[in-house]
């Protein structure tokens, strides 16, 4: 299993660095489930599927880390094919 905890803290850090702090804002709310993997995972799978799902597309075009890249390296499980499938669409591969 990936280290989601150390992924998520470079995905929050490319967000504030090459987006916006105000996304990094939204994004870290996801250390509210640090403790407890299947919250942080199910956390993550809503925020793959949510409204701001350009700014995947945005961090990868940039060379940063995203959530979506996450998904797909992370693999399943923890994910779903789904989730799988939902990344890769948004990261357009």
């Amino acid at each position: 299993m990936c280290d989601l905890v150390s992924e998520l803290r470079k995905c929050e850090a490319d967000t504030a660095r090459l987006l916006s702090e105000g996304a990094a804002m939204r994004l870290s709310i996801w250390q509210t489930y640090e403790s407890d993997q299947n919250e942080l995972i199910a956390f993550v799978q809503r925020v793959l599927r949510g409204p701001q799902r350009s700014n995947g597309w945005e961090l990868k075009q940039k060379g940063g880390r995203s959530l979506e890249q996450i998904v797909i390296d992370c693999g399943a499980p923890p994910f779903t094919q789904d989730d799988i499938r939902v990344a890769k669409e948004t990261l357009g591969i």
